[in-house]
């Protein structure tokens, strides 16, 4: 039957596209971290870039100020769990509001970037500084974090979902400040990992590099892919035929 004159109709290879082009970069992104895992920072740490490390952290170690209060509230609210609520909560309110296929921007974006840190940190295994778990020497009160450091998993998770979704927008409307906000805000979550002393500076400035990239692919296949190709995706495996056992 012919389609109503004007409407879109959907294409289920255009998701399939989507998710081999991300499936695609998340290996890559992958590959990049585990190289520069143990290239530059050293799968138990130790690497090159240590001594550079060791530097920016004394200086964080004596810059912290009233920096402190602010950067647990993050370290709080941004950890894992809670973003991972927050980009659901978002992307089902999208959903139900604009009934557009960049309503899942959040939980691809935040996914995709835990799972980086995940698979990085299978290989890579670098422990935290001694800062990271009070009651160490220049550990502040409260502050127990423990597991493994490279990459940190804030700056890529975080980074990816600003750059996805700001990125997205700069993109639809050809502007480019949503793209610096989203590098001002990436900047000041990292700066407050650096405060609490629970990262060393590689750890941050390649969770950094690894967030953009995944941001930025999730924003340009997010343009790729409309609402009616999902609903077209969805449709067609309903109407699969079932095959008797």
């Amino acid at each position: 039957m012919a389609q109503p004159s004007g409407k879109r109709v959907g294409d289920p290879r255009r998701v399939l596209r989507a998710a081999l082009v991300l499936t695609g970069v998340a290996v890559s992104i992958f590959v990049v971290g585990i190289v520069l895992g143990f290239t530059i920072v050293g799968r138990h740490g130790g690497g090159p870039i240590q001594g550079w490390d060791d530097s920016v952290g004394r200086w964080y170690l004596h810059h912290r100020g009233s920096l402190v209060g602010i950067s647990k509230v993050v370290a709080t609210y941004l950890d894992a769990l809670p973003l991972g609520i927050i980009c659901v909560v978002l992307t089902a309110i999208l959903a139900v509001t604009l009934r557009s296929s960049r309503a899942l921007i959040p939980v691809v974006a935040y996914f995709g970037g835990e799972f980086q840190v995940f698979a990085i940190r299978s290989g890579i295994h670098r422990h935290r500084p001694p800062t990271a778990n009070f009651p160490a020497a220049g550990a502040i009160s409260g502050v127990h974090e423990t597991s493994y450091s490279f990459p940190s998993g804030h700056s890529v998770a975080v980074t990816a979902v600003l750059f996805a979704l700001l990125g997205c927008v700069a993109l639809t409307y050809r502007i480019w400040w949503p793209w610096l906000i989203a590098l001002i805000g990436s900047l000041f979550v990292i700066d407050t990992r650096l405060v609490l002393g629970v990262h060393w500076f590689s750890d941050v400035t390649f969770g950094l590099l690894l967030g953009c990239a995944w941001g930025i692919a999730v924003a340009i296949v997010a343009r790729q892919v409309e609402w009616e190709d999902i609903v077209a995706v969805i449709r067609s495996d309903q109407e699969r035929p079932v095959t008797a056992a």
